[in-house]
């Protein structure tokens, strides 16, 4: 005979699934904010019409994908059962309340092998990007720009040294004809040009034997390994990422540059006003490219180091008229040449400097003269710069922490971005594209107060996509009015 409690456990009761999801649960407002319509078009040349069984429909392998990727679940196999279970990821999945999910093998082998070499997962983001420009997410007008590294799925200690092509930078046949202009000008014969039957330039690289496609990372204060870097641009109006990039970590944070602007202008149809950037693209051929794209750069700086009295190149001073630098003394540093890295060189006069009582300060005592050099791009940097000292510079680059900085910080703590799911750049592409796909889901939601102001609020929601860790806010250049608040849940900075 059964008891009370056995005959809940076996009674029957009239359940209908959309019921069991609660209206302000995330999954409800993503569901409610985007057509997921457009995976179905995308997916359909991938399909046979009239062969084999009837397939499963991609719309729910990625749905099932979306909830691995916003929850962090980065096990399939998980994933599988947490979809199973949870009768918010079921009704999300567009499954019935006694249907199971799709095998983690089906799922695995559909991303593999008919997802993944057709590009899907990239133009699922584009897709998303797009709606969120239909919605007015995207204002377009300033972009903040930097990276961070994601660990490989690979051993540190399973490596060889190997040798590689050097990677040619994109500007450099512009430089080089900046280069020839400039040593014309002033009187100096071009360089001999490269025969095109000369090898490529070479470096020595420790490679991975587990993940050869990754970049074994030389950051100070960085974590040692393989990595992959992660290129991020994000839209400062609500954190909408609008293009990934994705590199080896041991490529240097300035080279993608080019190829993040066209992919920049590819995806939003036009470049922004303004592009924040942190002191590691402090440099003249990156302020020179923004310059070029009708990009105002707002880049960091890094301060001097040199202590006590010692003369810096910033305690000189450069005359644009007579084409030479002086001294703190008021001597000048004349041309003598353009060097192949783009770089003119200023040097002193022997005699000049010989009985100059600020010598011990200026250069060592085995050089008899000074040399300060002056990129043939200076101009750009120096025109980054004093836009960064005014007003408007210094209010956006002092929301860079609030948008590119938060939404690493959110990718890595609450989407698994710390690590590499899989092997290789390709698969590092498809992690990337996802994540940033369902971090630009989550600021669909309208009701949020932070949607409509310009600076993220303490709302207090529960379901807020934005999952803020750490919001600064008060009188910006104020330090001593600057209210921190706290919202209940762990730092991840």
């Amino acid at each position: 005979m059964l008891n009370k409690f056995h005959e809940k456990q076996q009674g029957m009761e009239l359940i209908i699934l959309e019921q069991l999801v609660p209206q302000e649960h995330l999954l409800r407002k993503i569901d409610r904010s985007i057509d997921f319509s457009f995976i179905r078009r995308l997916c359909a040349p991938l399909y046979s019409a009239n062969l084999g069984r009837p397939a499963i429909e991609p719309e729910v392998l990625f749905r099932m994908l979306f909830v691995g990727y916003l929850y962090g679940i980065r096990s399939e196999r998980r994933l599988e059962e947490e979809v199973n279970y949870n009768m918010a990821y079921k009704w999300f999945c567009g499954l019935n309340l006694t249907e199971k999910a799709p095998d983690a093998t089906t799922l695995s082998v559909n991303r593999k092998r008919r997802f993944r070499d057709n590009n899907i997962p990239e133009q699922i983001f584009n897709e998303i990007l797009r709606q969120a420009m239909e919605k007015g997410l995207v204002g377009g007008t300033i972009l903040y720009t930097d990276s961070t590294h994601v660990k490989a799925k690979a051993n540190k200690h399973k490596k060889t040294t190997v040798v590689v092509e050097r990677t040619p930078k994109a500007y450099l046949e512009e430089l080089d004809e900046a280069i020839e202009r400039d040593r014309k000008e002033l009187g100096k014969k071009p360089f001999d040009k490269k025969d095109d039957d000369d090898p490529p330039p070479t470096r020595e690289v420790q490679q991975s034997k587990s993940d050869p496609e990754s970049g074994q990372l030389h950051k100070e204060g960085k974590p040692d390994g393989f990595h992959y870097s992660e290129h991020r641009t994000v839209d400062s109006k609500h954190n909408i990422v609008v293009n990934v990039r994705i590199t080896p970590a041991n490529v240097n944070d300035v080279e993608p540059i080019a190829e993040i602007l066209k992919d920049i202008e590819k995806r939003l149809g036009k470049q922004p006003r303004y592009m924040g950037l942190d002191a590691g693209y402090h440099n003249a051929p990156v302020c020179h490219q923004l310059a070029q794209a009708g990009i105002q750069p707002v880049v960091g700086y890094r301060r001097h180091t040199h202590k006590g009295d010692y003369l810096g190149k910033y305690r000189f001073t450069y005359d644009p008229v007579k084409n030479v630098y002086l001294c703190p003394q008021g001597h000048e540093l004349t041309w003598r040449t353009t060097n192949r890295e783009g770089y003119r060189e200023y040097w002193s006069e022997p005699k000049t400097c010989r009985d100059c009582p600020r010598r011990a300060k200026c250069f060592s005592a085995k050089s008899s003269r000074r040399q300060v050099t002056r990129h043939v791009w200076q101009d750009a940097l120096e025109q980054a710069d004093a836009f960064g000292k005014t007003s408007s510079g210094k209010r956006i680059y002092a929301w860079r922490k609030e948008t590119i900085e938060r939404s690493f910080a959110e990718a890595k703590e609450l989407h698994g971005l710390r690590y590499a799911r899989m092997l290789g750049i390709r698969n590092m592409y498809e992690q990337s594209f996802l994540t940033a796909a369902v971090q630009n889901m989550k600021r669909f939601d309208g009701d949020q107060p932070c949607h409509t102001a310009d600076r993220c609020l303490d709302c207090r929601s529960k379901g807020r996509g934005c999952n803020a860790l750490l919001v600064l806010w008060g009188q910006m250049f104020d330090m001593a009015k600057v209210e921190v608040v706290l919202i209940d849940e762990p730092l991840a900075l």
